[in-house]
């Protein structure tokens, strides 16, 4: 089963999964962490080579973090040299998290990328009320 990591600056990594989970369920071989306010990037290396070293990465393990350039981006690219299947994907969102555990076991690595990158887009949607709208449309 391949693996993910959500790491983002602050709490909101585990809440994303937390989510996440409440709509499909409790996954297995997943962690989060946070990088908090303060903390060095030696530091947050250590305790994602530790939560990684928790994960079964037989399969691959795709990263999700919040933003490209941002200290847990940057460490886990540094981390790509030592985990060759360690695959990273900024702007993490609750539909990509959706995505990739309810496809998980059906795609290779490169096409559940491909499909997680998709939700993300799939996921934005404005919805712009007009007076023809009714109660009963779905979206």
């Amino acid at each position: 089963m391949k693996a993910l990591l959500v790491c983002t600056h602050g709490s909101s990594a585990k809440e994303l999964v937390n989510s996440a989970e409440m709509i499909c369920g409790k996954q297995e071989n997943q962690t989060s962490v946070a990088f908090t306010m303060g903390e060095s990037p030696d530091k947050l290396e250590q305790e994602l080579k530790k939560k990684i070293s928790t994960l079964d990465l037989s399969d691959g393990i795709l990263c999700l973090t919040d933003l490209k350039g941002g200290t847990p981006f940057n460490t886990l690219v540094r981390l790509t040299q030592s985990i060759p299947q360690l695959h990273i994907l900024t702007g993490v969102s609750i539909p990509m998290l959706l995505e990739f555990f309810i496809q998980r076991e059906q795609y290779k690595m490169p096409d559940l990328i491909e499909s997680t990158i998709k939700a993300a887009h799939d996921g934005i949607y404005q919805y712009v009320f007009t007076e023809n709208t009714t109660d009963n449309e779905e979206f």
